[in-house]
């Protein structure tokens, strides 16, 4: 052995007791000597040789002693980094002035690693090689991203400082950034000389202890995955929980997905199906069976198309209509717990997403609001959960021209018309509407039916929109019935035998109604008699009428909202508030309507019809809803 080349390198690097618990018998000791399985040298016994030279033999540091690596290198690129943040992609000159390039001159995966400048003919005898798991190769776009610089605050170029979720490491941090930019190196989080923790980390992971030196997600500290206490084992790991688990539960710092940035560890919702997917991690709830149903929002037919961050409506609309995950949960934030009913605040799981208030011009009714403001949701006292829907479901999303099947809802939850359900605003506040607002506590059902602010209650869309099993997981993931319509009452304007729900249902206990038809989750509609009039008149199979009166002869078929009074629709309405079927009265067939004082005090000049078989009065009973 050369002791006099071994006792200088001694001086340069420290003992070898020192050593003897960081790179000697380490992965990165690639001497002969080494107690490791290899890859290492046959018969050279200097364990500093390889990546050291004791005179600096090139244009290289620190006394390095490898050969350069010779690969093009594809660099990590994101919408948040080069977008948002404005920074520029890495080059290969940025990779050549780099401490990054001596780590790539052995993990790119080709360069020899007997490769070296002192060693005639530059080349050492090895036995062994590199397991794949280390080869980072020549992509390094699936890794956490390296040379780019680290700014306090970051944000826009033009809002420097206004995203409080990137730090600099502390003062004492083995995490380390360098140059006067703060760039990030291999060595930022790995330290080649000392495995103490595994993997050559500057410091121990648990609990994502590395990740959050540069790392401080907002709320993350009181978020459903930091406090989750479900129970894993990871491959090729030790038993751990979410919680612990952290950041690396979704991210994976070497040879994340290919298909996204982000260092996912799968692409898009498949990162969260890890946990979610079917079946699910005990303690956590399966939501990917629920994208196996009929009616879904389109998180798994709709890839690449979702970018970090969102924030405004320029990738929501035509040609760039999604659902991801992200797009309505935070995974950062988001706390276990569903909205309060009755109520149209959000409910924890949405802590951290954003949504849309519409703001109406001149109050007119029928009109799509055209202005919104963006609205963070930070807490579940202020902000609704139809400002999450509206992002996309609305004029803010696709302008004038809703896409093929959809509808602006912020028309439809205009508090100018004439009656909406309570999704916006309450029925006391329907603006719109004429006195009496609020239906009375025999057509509500509990918990609607409460006396004391009958009229005073909002709801939310996922009041009406989710699984058709109730004892599914809660929200408009995916459900057996057309619209995404919730159970267990889920059939509408249809019956389960495909036909028109019709009075004569009711009437004649035909056709599973009380169990099926979608309104009587909320409305009663009869309980050993008609609760309303105009229901009680109309429910006979009368020759005159040609058939069976349906539903949706009277009110619109997508009963978000109407010009009208009671959701009731003018047969001069489009679709798909009308149903324009077939029959006679399988249509909207009514010209005029004339909201009643209560539920049993429609005359037959409360309506007019010129179909036939209606009542013709068109004496302008008092004068109808326009």
């Amino acid at each position: 052995m050369n002791y006099r080349y071994l006792s200088v390198l001694i001086l340069i690097f420290g003992t070898v007791d020192s050593l003897s618990t960081s790179v000697v018998n380490s992965k990165h000791d690639l001497s002969a000597a080494s107690a490791t399985s290899g890859p290492k040298a046959t018969e050279n016994r200097i364990t500093c040789l390889f990546c050291h030279a004791v005179h600096k033999p090139a244009a290289l540091a620190p006394l390095w002693n490898r050969s350069d690596s010779d690969v093009e290198f594809t660099f990590y690129s994101s919408n948040y980094l080069n977008n948002y943040l404005g920074m520029q992609a890495p080059t290969m000159s940025d990779l050549s002035a780099s401490k990054t390039k001596l780590c790539l001159s052995c993990h790119d995966g080709i360069t020899a690693l007997g490769n070296l400048f002192n060693i005639a003919p530059n080349t050492l005898q090895m036995t062994g090689t590199m397991g794949q798991d280390v080869v980072i190769g020549s992509d390094l776009s699936n890794d956490h991203p390296v040379l780019y610089d680290v700014k306090p605050g970051a944000g826009p170029p033009t809002a420097p400082g206004t995203d409080p979720e990137i730090q600099l490491p502390l003062d004492g941090d083995p995490v380390k950034v360098y140059g006067p930019t703060n760039r990030v190196e291999c060595v930022s989080c790995h330290d080649p000389h000392n495995n103490e923790f595994g993997n050559f980390l500057a410091k121990s992971n648990a609990n994502a202890a590395l990740c959050t030196s540069c790392h401080q997600k907002t709320d993350y500290i009181s978020s459903a995955h930091r406090n989750s206490n479900a129970v894993f084992t990871p491959e090729g790991e030790e038993t751990t929980t979410v919680g612990e688990r952290s950041c690396r539960g979704c991210h994976k710092v070497h040879g994340a997905s290919s298909a996204q940035a982000y260092i996912l560890r799968g692409s898009e919702e498949n990162t969260c199906y890890t946990c979610h997917g079917s079946p699910s991690l005990i303690g956590a709830k399966d939501i990917q069976s629920l994208y196996a149903k009929a009616s879904r929002h389109p998180t798994e037919d709709v890839t690449g198309v979702h970018i970090n961050p969102e924030k405004n409506a320029s990738n929501l609309g035509a040609g760039r209509r999604h659902a991801e995950c992200w797009d309505c949960h935070n995974p950062h934030q988001a706390q276990v717990g569903t909205h309060e009913t009755p109520g149209n605040k959000i409910g924890k799981s949405l802590l951290g997403g954003w949504g849309v208030e519409p703001v109406y011009g001149t109050p007119s009714a029928w009109q799509a609001a055209k202005t919104f403001v963006r609205e963070e949701f930070t807490d579940t006292d202020n902000f609704s959960e139809y400002q999450l829907c509206l992002k996309c479901h609305s004029y803010y999303a696709y302008g004038a021209v809703p896409p093929t099947g959809s509808t602006d809802q912020s028309i439809e939850f205009n508090p100018q018309n004439g009656s909406a359900h309570p999704v916006r605003n309450s029925t006391s506040e329907q603006a719109g509407s004429v006195s009496p607002n609020a239906l009375t506590t025999g057509q509500m059902s509990s918990p609607w039916n409460t006396g004391s602010n009958l009229g005073d209650q909002t709801m939310t869309c996922s009041d009406c929109h989710a699984s058709d099993i109730p004892s599914d997981p809660a929200g408009p993931h995916g459900s057996a019935s057309q619209s995404m319509l919730k159970g267990p009452r889920r059939f509408w304007p249809k019956n389960s035998s495909g036909n028109l729900w019709t009075l004569s249902d009711i009437k004649e206990n035909a056709n599973n109604w009380s169990s099926h038809l979608f309104c009587v989750n909320c409305h009663p509609l009869k309980d050993g008699g008609w609760l309303n009039k105009a229901h009680d008149k109309h429910d006979d199979d009368k020759e005159d009428w040609g058939g069976k009166l349906a539903c949706v002869a009277c009110h619109v078929v997508n009963p978000h909202g109407s010009r009208r009074g009671r959701l009731i629709g003018y047969k001069d309405e489009p679709a798909p508030y009308n149903y324009n079927g077939s029959g006679t009265y399988e249509k909207l067939v009514l010209e005029g309507f004339k909201k009643s004082n209560g539920p049993n005090a429609y005359p037959k000049q409360s309506c007019f019809s010129s179909t036939t078989g209606c009542h013709k009065h068109n004496t302008n009973f008092g004068g109808y809803d326009p």
